[in-house]
C-alpha cells in the first residue's frame, strides 16, 4: 500500500471535486494526506493528516516563496511514494518543491484543470503559462488532462512527462435528472416563475472569466424577439453588484433574476429550458453538463471545454466569442422550435453520461494503477 499527498488551492476545491476520489484511494488500503488553504473550514475524515498552506491565487512573491517552503518541508519529512497536485500555483510549487524527492523513486502527477493558456487567450498567458508548464513537465510523471486541446498541448516536442486524458473530474448525481411535465409546472411555482416562461439559466459566480456582461447586454434584443423570456443567474462573486446594476440601466430587470447562492441547484435545472455559458474560457463546464443531465440543451461561447460536449446542432450550439448576434438567433432558434429543443435535450442527456464520476473514476483508476 502506498503513502499519497494530495495537494490543492483549497478545501472548497477539494470538496467540489476531489472526495469520491479521496475516498477510494483510502478504501483500496492506501494513506492519503492533503495539502490546502483553509478557506472554507471543511474537514476530510478519509485524511489521515492535513497540512495547511498559506496558497495564494495570484504571484505573489512572498507568500510563493512560504507556501514553496512549507510543501518542501512536508514532502522531504513525509515518506510519500506519489504526489498528485491540482490547479496551477500549487502544482507548480509542488513540483520545484519535489525535485530532490522525485530523484529518489517519488512519482508526482498533476491534473490540470484547464491550462491557463488556449487558443485565442491572451498572449500574455501563453507567455507566460506555455513555457512554465512546458519546462515543468520535466518534473512530472503524468499529467492529467479534462480535454482534448490540453492533452494536445502535452503531447508537443519538449514537454517531457507521460500525459493521459480523464472527461472531466466527474459529474456527481447529486439529484441532476429530469422531471415530468407535472412536476416541472410544479417546480416552477415553487421557485416562483410561470409555466409559460422561456427560461436561460446561467450557473457561473461573477467574475470576469464567466463574462455575465455579455448575456445582460443581449437581454433587450433577447427580449424583444422573445417577450417570455427569464434569464436566471445562479450564483455571487465580486461582479454581482455591477451586473445587476447594468440590468437596471438598460431597464431588462424584469427578465433577469440574480438568485445568488443556492443549495438548490438542480431545481432550477430541472426547470430551466436552456442552459447558456458566455465564459471566454472552461477547462470543461460542469454546470453546464449538470443541466445536460436533466435534459436541457445548450447555447454557449465557442471553447475548448465547451467543444468537449457541445455537439453543434446536436446536444446545443456554440456562439463566436462576443458574437451577440450569433448568440440570440441561437437561442431564439431553441425558443421558436420545442421539438428541436426536445431532442437537443434528450440528447445533451445522453453525452452528459459520458462524464459522470464513474467514467471519470474508471480512467483515473487505470491511471493510478500505472503508479500505485
Amino acid at each position: 500500500m502506498k503513502s499519497i499527498l494530495y495537494i490543492a488551492t483549497s478545501d472548497i476545491h477539494l470538496r467540489t471535486f476531489h472526495v469520491p476520489y479521496l475516498e477510494w484511494l483510502v478504501s483500496q488500503g492506501h494513506t492519503v494526506d492533503l495539502a490546502y488553504e483553509d478557506r472554507g473550514g471543511i474537514s476530510f475524515g478519509m485524511a489521515r493528516h492535513v497540512h495547511r498552506l498559506d496558497c495564494p491565487r495570484r504571484l505573489h512573491p512572498g507568500r510563493l516563496h512560504r507556501a514553496y517552503l512549507d510543501l518542501k518541508r512536508i514532502i522531504d519529512t513525509g515518506d510519500y511514494d506519489i504526489l498528485h497536485c491540482h490547479t496551477p500555483i500549487p502544482s507548480a510549487l509542488t513540483r520545484l518543491a519535489a525535485r530532490k524527492w522525485r530523484k529518489q523513486g517519488g512519482k508526482v502527477l498533476y491534473t490540470s484543470h484547464g491550462f491557463h493558456f488556449y487558443k485565442g487567450g491572451p498572449i500574455a498567458s501563453w507567455l507566460l503559462y506555455y513555457p512554465t508548464e512546458m519546462l515543468l513537465s520535466s518534473l512530472t510523471d503524468c499529467i492529467i488532462t479534462i480535454n482534448a486541446e490540453d492533452m494536445a498541448c502535452t503531447r508537443q516536442p519538449l514537454w517531457g512527462a507521460e500525459s493521459a486524458h480523464i472527461p472531466g473530474i466527474g459529474i456527481q448525481p447529486r439529484g441532476f435528472a429530469p422531471v415530468d411535465a407535472t412536476d416541472r409546472d410544479a417546480l416552477r411555482r415553487h421557485l416562483g416563475f410561470g409555466e409559460s416562461d422561456f427560461i436561460l439559466l446561467y450557473i457561473a459566480e461573477f467574475i470576469a472569466r464567466k463574462n455575465h456582461r455579455f448575456i445582460i447586454e443581449a437581454t433587450t434584443e433577447l427580449c424583444a424577439a422573445m417577450p417570455d423570456l427569464k434569464i436566471v443567474f445562479l450564483g455571487r462573486g465580486v461582479l454581482m453588484d455591477q451586473c445587476r446594476a447594468l440590468a437596471e440601466a438598460l431597464g431588462v430587470q424584469g427578465h433577469v433574476q440574480f438568485m445568488g447562492f443556492r443549495t438548490d441547484v438542480a431545481h432550477f435545472a430541472q426547470i430551466a429550458d436552456v442552459a447558456i455559458s458566455a465564459s471566454r474560457h472552461e477547462g470543461l463546464g460542469i454546470a453546464l453538463l449538470e443541466q445536460m443531465m436533466c435534459a436541457v440543451p445548450v447555447v454557449a461561447s465557442e471553447d475548448r471545454g465547451h467543444r468537449e460536449f457541445v455537439d453543434e446542432g446536436r446536444t446545443g450550439f456554440l456562439f463566436a466569442q462576443g458574437n451577440r448576434q450569433e448568440f440570440v438567433t441561437k437561442v431564439k432558434a431553441l425558443h421558436d422550435h420545442p421539438a428541436l429543443r426536445a431532442r437537443m435535450g434528450a440528447a445533451a442527456q445522453e453525452k452528459a453520461e459520458e462524464f459522470t464520476i464513474a467514467q471519470s473514476m474508471h480512467e483515473m483508476k487505470q491511471i493510478y494503477a500505472r503508479f500505485l
